[in-house]
């Protein structure tokens, strides 16, 4: 008698083949993730995958967002003491990029993807918004007086940001002689405090 094959849920399923794609990837790249080895290991027909994702491209795209949701998900939005946002921010990054150094691995791989199945609108969306999370935090400190007026935000964003993602690759890349989480936060802090209000009653840190 044939054993019939468990039925899972559309979202355990999607789930499924999301994590057998990074498994893919990581195991021999980006190119070896097609749709027939992602069925094989999967154990399921391509038109059980075509039914949760219309190409591979859509699923390159949902695997993407796990990714960043996973470097992300632990994210500290409370913005009310601007020095703690980024402080928390930096370290959430940081202790990713130790903890788990596939996850910028499979990143880089991601973004590789060919030209018809490329998620550079994804990233680019993905970015913008952590940019504008980081632009909300200084122009609140902007508006409780621990920052200038003057205070270029667009371009202090991206300073930011910026460290953030070498902070992310340097750890997935395991660089010799990398910082140290206190010296990423006394990286964090010269910048903040270069754009600290005279006078503000913040210490430094």
């Amino acid at each position: 008698m044939t054993e019939r094959k468990r039925r899972f849920s559309p979202e355990v399923r999607k789930a499924q083949i999301i994590e057998v794609t990074k498994q893919l990837i990581l195991d021999k790249g980006l190119a070896w993730a097609t749709v027939m080895r992602i069925a094989d290991a999967l154990d399921v027909s391509h038109t059980t995958l075509y039914y949760h994702f219309k190409n591979r491209r859509e699923i390159l795209l949902e695997t993407f967002k796990s990714v960043m949701d996973e470097v992300l998900g632990s994210f500290n939005g409370d913005m009310e003491d601007p020095f703690d946002f980024f402080h928390k921010s930096s370290i959430t990054i940081y202790e990713q990029a130790q903890r788990n150094p596939k996850l910028g691995r499979l990143f880089l791989e991601l973004l590789c993807a060919p030209p018809e199945e490329i998620i550079y609108d994804e990233a680019q969306r993905q970015l913008s918004s952590l940019h504008s999370i980081f632009v909300a935090a200084i122009q609140n400190g902007i508006s409780k007086g621990v920052f200038r007026d003057d205070t270029d935000v667009m371009m202090v964003g991206w300073q930011l940001m910026s460290f953030e993602i070498v902070t992310f690759l340097g750890g997935m890349l395991q660089l010799p002689n990398f910082i140290t989480l206190e010296q990423g936060l006394r990286s964090v802090d010269l910048i903040l405090n270069s754009i600290k209000k005279d006078g503000d009653s913040s210490p430094d840190r």
